[in-house]
């Protein structure tokens, strides 16, 4: 998607703008956004009548498993495409043009100048793409807890921060929350240092 936007040279502005612009709203947002598209009564239902040519159509979707986890997904990735995306396009702007100069002068057609010079230049960016997205995953609350709330079953999405929060705020179980809360305060230190040693470390980069 980045190497797409950077090709646009003309409209790049209007896609970094337009891919980026969910990223700014806050996750509580977010997730209304989606509620009210996801209602039996929404867009989703309504673009399904309009597509089957129907005027019953009234899925439920936030009724089933399946379907929760979908959308959830569906909302996290909505919300946060656009911000990495972002960040690759970053990335590729750090690339020296004289290395695509340089293949493009040997010879090297636009396959191999992507996979031997693009992608090991990503490393770095890949590297901190996915520990944040890592680090996002384990402080997801806002989506799943206004889903559970619509009456969305909670066992798919029951993620460890709004597990934490359950047995804080209902089970009235201080003591083990926590401990919980620790345990991941432990676990994205651990996913911190991991993107730091990772950045840091070196090798050289095969272009051939």
């Amino acid at each position: 998607l980045a190497a797409f936007i950077m090709s646009r040279k003309r409209f790049q502005k209007f896609f970094q703008m337009a891919f980026y612009s969910p990223a700014v709203l806050s996750s509580v947002v977010a997730a209304a956004i989606w509620l009210l598209i996801l209602d039996p009564r929404g867009l989703a239902n309504m673009g399904a009548n309009f597509l089957l040519g129907t005027k019953g159509v009234d899925y439920k979707w936030l009724a089933s498993a399946n379907m929760v986890r979908f959308s959830t997904i569906l909302v996290y990735f909505w919300k946060y495409i656009g911000y990495f995306t972002i960040i690759y396009i970053t990335g590729l702007a750090s690339i020296p043009q004289s290395l695509h100069e340089a293949a493009k002068i040997d010879g090297a057609s636009g396959w191999k100048d992507f996979w031997h010079i693009t992608i090991p230049l990503l490393k770095p960016t890949t590297v901190l793409v996915s520990i944040m997205s890592m680090l996002q995953c384990l402080k997801t609350f806002s989506t799943q807890y206004l889903f559970t709330q619509s009456g969305a079953p909670l066992e798919p999405i029951n993620v460890i921060t709004l597990n934490i929060y359950n047995t804080a705020i209902r089970d009235h179980n201080i003591g083990r929350a926590s401990a919980m809360s620790i345990i991941l305060f432990i676990i994205m230190l651990f996913f911190t240092w991991l993107q730091f040693k990772a950045s840091r470390s070196g090798g050289e980069v095969d272009y051939m």
